[in-house]
């Protein structure tokens, strides 16, 4: 099996997903670039030192995946094979209309942010946002308020991010704060507070959404080339939202506007642009996460639109308490209740993959090709439920994509 030496061995191995969090710990020594491709990737500017890649191999989501352990905050919770803890499980929106509009769903996160800023219960939120310069790509947003937060395009971005590019600026702030992010990124920031106490100093929330994966640039650029526009043109671009899931919209500088509907984006699998990291995901349900928020359309894709409404997966119990609070104080409305069954019928492929990836994992390591370490994440055990034919196939799947570099 192939060691990881170099953060170059984690990139041509296919298991960087962009998340720069080595960026964060080597400083000025990298940069996240865009690849041809349409990923982001860390370019080392000055080597880096034995010392510092050992310090990133241990918190890049390309190299470990932890869930959970038990503790004192999923005490008592239920436990899902496939879903991990979780206690409560609601229908949930925001309770203010423009928000739950203009909202990727139904403004969950948007008003749990909301209420923590009002609230004074932190400083600031760390998310990601559309760059007004280059609206096609994304960047780190640090909001201190409602007009921050809401007026930043800061909705569901499918395309490449580096969320936690600056995540060791966002602690060397010494405010309080809330992250809101991927998956993948929730399990790193768990990661980073076993060797650096200021993550839980300082970082009180951690929300995530239930991922299916993000596309490549060269997607986007798909999108915007069918009209005949080019990247620079470009004064917005909208993934979804202005309805749920409302449609991909841009607008150019000289004011022309163009839309497509949602499932022509995500409807057709086949045409994904998804980097391989995410196809072999462990953990794309957010179980380092205090609050998990998801789409709840039957069958997990929509058949129209609708109000918005999100389904919230409270993982931790200072997930439940903040949840309430934010009912309470009347910046969510919490619906009714939902079973562990509905998620898995809003999220079926998230069934699938959790089911797939050891198999996926062991088509890798058949290949002599290094894989994510994982711990607390089930895995194995649902692998060996599996039909015995079905794992080879998922195995043999990840073969021939591999033998296809």
């Amino acid at each position: 099996m192939t060691k990881i030496n170099s953060l170059d061995d984690i990139v041509k191995n296919g298991l960087c997903i962009g998340c720069g969090l080595c960026k964060s710990i080597a400083g000025n020594s990298l940069e996240m670039e865009m690849s041809d491709k349409g990923n982001l990737e860390p370019k080392e500017l000055t080597p880096i030192t034995n010392e510092t890649l050992e310090k990133i191999k241990k918190v890049c989501p390309g190299v470990i995946a932890e869930g959970p352990e038990d503790h004192e905050e999923n005490e008592g919770s239920n436990k899902d094979l496939v879903w991990g803890n979780y206690f409560d499980l609601y229908y949930s929106w925001s309770t203010d209309p423009k928000i739950r509009f203009q909202s990727s769903t139904g403004g969950l996160l948007n008003g749990l942010s909301l209420y923590l800023l009002e609230k004074k219960k932190v400083d600031f939120i760390m998310h990601t946002a559309g760059d007004k310069d280059n609206p096609m790509r994304n960047i780190v947003k640090y909001s201190y308020n409602k007009e921050d937060l809401i007026n930043c395009e800061s909705r569901s971005r499918y395309g490449p991010s580096s969320p936690l590019s600056e995540f060791h600026k966002a602690l060397d702030k010494k405010q309080t704060f809330a992250f809101v992010g991927k998956p993948c990124d929730a399990g790193a920031i768990k990661l980073l507070a076993k060797s650096d106490k200021r993550v839980d100093q300082y970082c009180k929330y951690i929300f995530t959404l239930v991922c299916g994966g993000f596309q490549e640039l060269t997607k986007s650029q798909e999108f915007i080339d069918s009209f005949n526009v080019k990247e620079q043109e470009l004064e917005e671009f909208r993934y979804r939202g202005f309805g749920n899931p409302g449609r991909m919209y841009i607008k150019t500088k000289d004011q022309r506007e163009f839309d497509k509907d949602y499932n022509s984006f995500w409807g057709d699998e086949s045409n994904w642009k998804v980097p391989f990291r995410c196809k072999i995901c462990p953990d794309a349900i957010g179980e380092s996460s205090d609050i998990a928020a998801l789409d709840t359309w039957r069958g997990g894709s929509p058949k129209g639109e609708d109000e918005g409404f999100n389904a919230a997966v409270m993982r931790t119990k200072k997930g439940v308490k903040v949840f309430n609070e934010a009912v309470e104080s009347g910046y969510l409305v919490k619906g009714d209740k939902v079973t562990i069954e509905d998620i898995k019928d809003f999220q079926p492929h998230q069934t699938s993959k959790k089911q797939a990836v050891y198999a996926r994992h062991l088509g890798m390591k058949n290949n002599n090709v290094t894989t994510i370490t994982t711990k607390n994440l089930r895995i194995e055990e649902l692998y060996k439920l599996n039909n015995v034919e079905y794992n080879k196939q998922q195995e043999k799947g990840v073969s021939q994509r591999l033998n296809k570099k």
